[in-house]
């Protein structure tokens, strides 16, 4: 009987423990604070987290970013739940007032830093009834880091 019980037990343990195994979240995103970027992450993918912390998608910010002489207006796409945070998931997506296409700014990598600024180069890559067109856009630019909440680094 007691042997019976132990078997039981260790079943339910085994069980347990297995579970909780599976349900591990997942990320591939490093999350810093702007003044505490360094050479370390130059290089490096990353997405800005501008204005306020969009965790969950609670909040969404809008930017301006010159784009070869044009000013175009981007919010910010997250995919964000405290869970599984993929990189790929998070992009600014250009405002645009045409429905049957949009262009996503994704990729950045950190070219320099300065006390001030993130400096980025992008690319924008531009979509047609939500299928990739042949084109793409590689812009540099950069951010005041006054205005950075997090910066999401890839790992």
């Amino acid at each position: 009987m007691k042997n019976r019980k132990l078997k039981i037990l260790s079943s339910i343990i085994g069980t347990f423990l297995f579970s909780s195994l599976m349900a591990q979240d997942g990320s591939n995103i490093k999350y810093y604070e702007p003044d505490k970027l360094d050479s370390n992450q130059i290089g490096k993918l990353c997405h800005i987290d501008f204005g306020k912390i969009s965790f969950r998608g609670q909040v969404i910010d809008t930017i301006e970013i010159n784009v070869q002489g044009e000013l175009m207006k981007f919010y910010e796409h997250r995919e964000d739940n405290g869970f599984n945070n993929w990189f790929n998931k998070q992009y600014l997506i250009r405002v645009s007032t045409n429905k049957h296409s949009t262009a996503l700014l994704q990729n950045s990598r950190i070219d320099s830093l300065t006390t001030d600024k993130i400096f980025v180069t992008s690319i924008l890559v531009y979509y047609n009834y939500e299928e990739p067109a042949d084109t793409i856009t590689i812009i540099q630019h950069s951010y005041d880091k006054t205005n950075v909440a997090k910066v999401l680094v890839k790992n």
